[in-house]
């Protein structure tokens, strides 16, 4: 029986989560959920480190967690599951994608990559909408059965996002781009006192053929791997040209 670190950054009622703990205990797996204990979309790869954690298993292996993504990985690792031999963490399903420069924002991600970060194959799975929620939580179960016979580099981590309505397939892809066009909304409380608001506008696109964006409109499930080493190369080189240090 394999077993799995579910987290998520959606909270412990979002569909997702339990769509795929669900979907992964009837399939033979051993699921331990660790979730925040409330929304913590967009909080990047944060450790809590200026105050305690608290934890509350509110069912049998479901955990709830007053920290991040990354925090809820770290715990079941280091604490609750330690010296147990964890097969996957997996994170999500996130609602709503996860692509581009997404991966930089994403708890989804953060939660998927701290299991990496520490020699676990990880995988984050988002989703367009929760619409067909339970076909790709048993389409996914299928797709994890595959992705546990792959014998390349481990650990691996993989970001997964499912398209709206029919899925057609799977393709393996490459990032997007995906870049919030700057947006400051300026609110005023009842007791006159200004706040700021950021976000609230659509994301621009850009991506090519082989790219996640591309697959999902297809309506195909984009299959993109991803690594801790973001240094650029190509620059690395060019600088060590330009300076010429000895």
């Amino acid at each position: 029986m394999k077993t799995v670190i579910l987290v998520n950054d959606d909270g412990p009622f979002s569909k997702g989560v339990l769509a795929l703990k669900n979907a992964l205990t009837n399939g033979g797996y051993k699921v331990f959920v660790f979730v925040p204990h409330q929304e913590m979309s967009a909080c990047s790869h944060s450790l809590t480190l200026t105050k305690p954690l608290h934890v509350k298993e509110i069912e049998e292996n479901f955990f709830l967690v007053d920290g991040t993504p990354a925090d809820c990985t770290y715990l079941a690792l280091f604490h609750f599951l330690k010296g147990e031999k964890i097969d996957f963490v997996l994170s999500g399903v996130n609602r709503g994608f996860n692509m581009g420069e997404d991966i930089w924002y994403s708890g989804t991600v953060a939660g998927a990559m701290e299991g990496f970060f520490h020699g676990v194959n990880s995988i984050a799975v988002s989703a367009y909408d929760f619409e067909n929620i339970d076909k790709i939580a048993t389409h996914f179960l299928s797709l994890l059965e595959k992705i546990s016979l792959f014998k390349g580099r481990v650990p691996f981590l993989l970001n997964i996002n499912y398209p709206s309505g029919e899925i057609k397939g799977e393709k393996i892809t490459s990032l997007s781009s995906r870049i919030y066009p700057g947006n400051v909304e300026v609110c005023v409380d009842p007791r006159g006192v200004k706040s700021y608001w950021i976000g609230g506008v659509p994301a621009v696109w850009d991506g090519e053929e082989n790219s996640d964006i591309t697959a999902v409109k297809n309506g195909y499930v984009s299959i993109t791997p991803l690594k801790g080493d973001v240094s650029d190369k190509n620059l690395l080189k060019k600088l060590k040209n330009f300076f010429d240090f000895k």
